[in-house]
């Protein structure tokens, strides 16, 4: 109960003792019992508590439960009441209404909720320093899935920690350690990128201010219900969505959002509060890309499974662990980050610090790497399928002598063998920027069009399938109707659901790291020390 209903005389009294539901307690003014198994909350005037009290001492030791008055705390700012519990329970602990802490949350006011985050941050501030010993990907993998947001998230969840300044010191504090992991300048655009969901073309790395109002309306709407059943009839006119704290959320929200509080059937989903931010920041983003090559840069990056790469476990042992220069390529294109200094390409052309120029050079070797890995790929996934391919047959040339990329020994569909022929368009190439901004993958889409046409000869006698991934991840419907289908057989063969998900994301990291190494490709060679000695 808070001090207020104290000033006012409330019959009540000040109290709450060991109370179990952080939505409850900032709106509780009558009795609650609560129990969850040896775990249990009571509250509401002395007397009644003390008989509850002593009902538990004495009934509870028949079902083998005992009160341990070590772990007991007692929850209010009056002396009197603390005086008159301890004469039951004597080694019962006394908590200050704003010092209350309950499952690690807390239930006073505002300078508990900043305790808690102050522990948060300095928490996370010593986690973040040893994150720098790990290799780039590691890091990453752990910044973004393990110490960053899931650690605060249950904070976040149950207490209106929107108010509080502490988390933008939180958020300074993963701006810093994502830089200094990825050895990227994050600049004011490029941060808003990287802070927006994998799906939207960001990295993920999402911001405690961004979360914090979706993560505390979600948790008050979600349980409403429960707060209902909970609360006696004379108490849900101020419990539920009348609740003080989740009006003044939910105006809070607006506001940011410029848009009025979701459909009552969802409003329990996170998602539900907080897509309406996010979109409104990829607007913002985009509005802010002023060139074409941004424009399509972003599209590109928003397209399905282009981010595959950053949701992958680092494992050397697969082939998904990207060394760190080849992470801070891939993330850097990505972000529109700068990559390199300027310089000029071994092919005569001058290099910006964009980098982009490699992707699409001629004599870069990286090219034909990234292109004999994919193949490669395809190769061992249709191995996984069990069912046998070769590369670059020699019996399917053309007139011309060009050969496709693959070719199934046995019939992939109707009795008729597979053939494909992989190619990766460069979103950003001069020839494609045009068509790249209408829309994402449409420059796969054309370049699979163009494979089509050029085998068009062995339709008759095979299934042909062209399989085009751009630079940037944004893949072809054709190519990904046959992932698709790849990945159902795998899982047939293997008993491994999650077979497609492996696949495109074996796919995606091969297509950076092949990518990274077109943009190394452009700087001249130089001979290591194992060359001199």
């Amino acid at each position: 109960m808070s001090d207020e209903g104290a000033q006012q005389g409330d019959p009540l009294g000040p109290l709450l003792f060991c109370l179990s539901s952080l939505k409850l307690a900032r709106s509780m003014v009558s009795e609650f019992n609560c129990w969850y198994l040896d775990d249990g909350s009571l509250g509401g005037n002395v007397e009644d508590l003390l008989l509850d009290l002593d009902i538990v001492r004495r009934v509870g030791p028949t079902f083998g439960l005992h009160l341990n008055e070590d772990k007991t705390e007692i929850v209010t700012n009056d002396a009197s009441v603390v005086k008159s519990i301890r004469s039951v329970t004597p080694n019962v602990r006394h908590v200050l209404s704003g010092d209350a802490m309950l499952l690690g949350a807390s239930i006073g006011d505002d300078s508990t909720v900043d305790n808690a985050l102050n522990q948060k941050l300095h928490e996370f501030q010593c986690l973040a320093s040893r994150l720098t010993s790990l290799s780039a990907h590691d890091a990453l993998f752990l910044l973004k899935n393990c110490f960053s947001m899931p650690k605060l998230l249950y904070t976040l969840r149950c207490s209106p920690c929107y108010r509080s300044t502490i988390l933008l010191e939180y958020d300074v504090t993963i701006k810093k350690t994502l830089q200094t992991i990825l050895n990227i300048n994050l600049n004011d655009m490029v941060w808003g990128q990287a802070t927006l969901p994998v799906s939207n073309g960001g990295l993920g790395i999402r911001l405690a201010t961004d979360l914090a109002l979706p993560a505390f309306l979600s948790s008050l709407a979600g349980s409403v219900d429960l707060s209902l059943m909970l609360l006696p009839s004379r108490l849900h006119s101020v419990g539920g969505t009348q609740d003080t704290f989740y009006i003044s959320a939910g105006i809070e929200w607006q506001s940011r959002c410029g848009m009025a509080v979701p459909d009552a059937a969802s409003i329990g989903a996170q998602k539900t509060w907080d897509s309406p931010q996010v979109l409104k920041k990829f607007d913002e983003v985009f509005a802010a890309a002023q060139t074409q090559s941004g424009r399509a840069r972003i599209i590109a990056a928003a397209a399905p499974h282009s981010g595959d790469f950053l949701n992958v476990l680092p494992c050397s042992a697969v082939g998904t662990r990207l060394d760190d220069t080849s992470l801070r390529i891939a993330v850097a294109l990505r972000l529109g980050a700068v990559i390199c200094s300027p310089h000029t390409c071994v092919c005569g052309e001058q290099v910006d610090t964009s980098g982009t120029h490699g992707l699409a050079c001629r004599k870069s070797a990286g090219r034909h790497m990234r292109h004999n890995a994919v193949n490669d790929l395809i190769k061992r996934a249709l191995a996984s399928a069990e069912i046998p391919s070769l590369l670059e047959p020699n019996s399917l040339s053309r007139d011309d002598g060009k050969r496709p990329d693959g070719l199934t020994v046995m019939p992939w569909s109707n009795g008729r063998c597979l053939i494909w022929d992989f190619t990766c368009p460069d979103t950003l190439a001069a020839s494609h920027i045009n068509r790249a901004v209408t829309g994402p993958g449409l420059v796969a889409d054309d370049a699979e069009q163009r494979k089509t046409l050029k085998y068009r000869s062995l339709s008759p006698h095979y299934l042909f399938t062209p399989i085009a991934v751009e630079t940037l991840g944004a893949i072809g419907q054709e190519a990904l109707t046959f992932f698709m289908d790849l990945g159902r057989r795998i899982a047939t063969a293997t008993d491994e659901p999650r077979s497609l998900q492996f696949l495109l994301q074996r796919l995606s990291v091969t297509i950076q790291r092949g990518n990274a190494a077109c943009v190394l490709g452009t700087v001249q060679s130089s001979n290591g020390w194992d060359e001199l000695f």
